[in-house]
């Protein structure tokens, strides 16, 4: 796959990721959203302030099912 193709999915990955997390986001969710992405797929990072199971576990629901490998952690 093109470099350059790699970038572009990227980049629309992280948009809809963050559409995908606006309700969260309005409840007080506070993160930082990257996506990594080789010709194997996608990563979608994730550094969450005071992440809690319980909030982990709304962050997955929100984002699963996407194709993308989801690597959330602590800030």
């Amino acid at each position: 796959m093109d470099f350059s193709l790699i970038a572009m999915n990227n980049e629309a990955n992280r948009i809809a990721s963050e559409r995908l997390l606006t309700q969260l986001r309005d409840e007080g969710l506070r993160y930082r959203l990257w996506v990594t992405g080789t010709p194997q797929g996608d990563t979608l990072h994730m550094r969450v302030s005071r992440l809690c199971p319980e909030m982990r576990g709304r962050i997955d629901k929100v984002l699963r099912g996407r194709g993308l490998h989801l690597e959330i952690a602590e800030a």
